[in-house]
């Protein structure tokens, strides 16, 4: 049974981090030792944009009887290493992840607190039509957000790892190679990049929810039906052939978990990678 509705700074890497220690997760995975050793460490000093910079370190005064200058010179010292260096790229890598998959995480939780019946049955009754209106209008404004913050996403990454990783011709062409391979001519890619445009100068889609019931089974989830989606006519050919073939309706859900599990994937990668890129120069400022 379906249920169809009408057409409807850089300089805040310290306190975020902050902000998010103790809940910080990579892409597809859980915090690792490393990470959270190099964190405690960061947040102790205090880490901002500029540190990505190899900035230097603003004095602070000190307490009577230290010996101040060697202290601010040491600080000044761990700062500009490659070490810090690469800790605060890992980190910044790490956030523009979260950011999305933090957007895709609330989607999917709307979907899942629909299974259960107390919260979705009153919703779908026939006699309360504003509730499921109300629904698929967070439904919308949730999928938005994805997919601003999947393009968001894409933007930052690439020119981050331009303006701080350029110079390492080899990572770049691995990471290049990495996209292509992950997201270059992945028909959900292009869907949900279209999806972005769609939605950002064209219409809201036409969202329904499916519910499927069985004697013992009960599920609800969020479907875009083909044909609205095919009267838009900046598809690509492509895309119009892969929204077609989906039959009646685009499985938004399902197709937005495909996605984030391959972004996902491939951000534990950029971290991992650049972590190896680093390594020797991390264990020396743990070490120090």
């Amino acid at each position: 049974m379906e249920t169809r509705s009408t057409f409807p700074s850089d300089q805040d890497i310290a306190g975020r981090s902050r902000r998010h220690v103790a809940r910080a997760r990579l892409p597809g995975g859980s915090v690792t030792a490393e990470f959270r050793s190099c964190l405690r460490l960061v947040l102790s000093m205090g880490m901002t944009d500029a540190d990505v910079m190899g900035a230097p370190a603003v004095e602070q005064p000190t307490h009577e009887g230290q010996d101040g200058s060697s202290l601010l010179e040491r600080q000044r010292q761990l700062l500009a290493s490659q070490g810090y260096h690469g800790i605060a790229i890992k980190d910044r890598v790490m956030r523009m992840g979260y950011v999305f998959q933090g957007n895709v995480a609330q989607y999917k939780s709307l979907v899942a607190g629909l299974q259960d019946p107390g919260m979705s049955l009153p919703i779908m009754d026939v006699r309360n039509p504003d509730a499921h209106d109300q629904l698929l209008s967070e439904a919308e404004r949730l999928l938005h957000n994805v997919l601003t913050s999947m393009s968001t996403r894409v933007d930052q990454q690439r020119a981050f790892m331009e303006r701080y990783l350029g110079d390492d011709a080899a990572l770049m062409k691995e990471y290049r190679d990495r996209v292509a391979s992950a997201f270059m001519g992945d028909p959900v890619t292009t869907f949900l990049k279209g999806l972005r445009n769609y939605i950002t100068h064209h219409q809201l889609p036409a969202a329904q929810t499916r519910q499927t019931l069985g004697g013992e089974s009960f599920s609800i989830t969020f479907i875009l039906p083909c044909e609205p989606l095919l009267r838009w006519d900046k598809w690509s050919s492509d895309t119009r052939r892969w929204i077609d073939g989906c039959g009646e309706a685009v499985p938004i859900v399902d197709v937005v978990d495909c996605y984030a599990r391959t972004a996902g994937t491939f951000d534990r990668w950029v971290y991992e990678r650049i972590g190896l890129k680093y390594a020797e120069d991390i264990a020396i400022f743990l070490r120090e």
